[in-house]
């Protein structure tokens, strides 16, 4: 299965059928603040941020996230990725340390994905 760029917003059963492909009970994702586009899926979230700079986006712009579905049924986002380590912006852990970025991250993931 490939990486899906999301074009229109999709359900969370429709997030849990593409994540059972890969790990089941989470997926990977990376989303681009500036150009507003969230890609899913994948073994790692490098692959996330490949697709998405292949296509246009900037990897200073890219952040990487899970949705985990042990604890909630409808999904827990998280930022902790290894393409969040981005110290040249001043970013020097897996996390987003900017809460400005968390913030416009999480709202264009929930544009695209139906998070409760």
């Amino acid at each position: 299965m490939e990486i899906k760029i999301l074009e229109n917003k999709i359900s969370i059963d429709e997030v849990k059928k593409l994540a059972e492909f890969w790990y089941g009970s989470m997926i990977k994702g990376a989303v681009d603040v500036e150009g507003e586009r969230v890609a899913l899926g994948g073994d790692y979230h490098i692959e996330d941020s490949e697709v998405l700079t292949d296509s246009g986006s900037k990897f200073e712009n890219v952040w990487g996230f899970n949705i985990r579905f042990e604890e909630n049924l409808e999904g827990v986002l998280e930022f902790d990725s290894m393409v969040n380590i981005k110290p040249n912006l001043e970013n020097k852990s897996r996390g987003v340390e900017n809460p400005e970025i968390v913030k416009k991250a999480t709202e264009i993931i929930y544009k695209f994905i139906d998070l409760k």
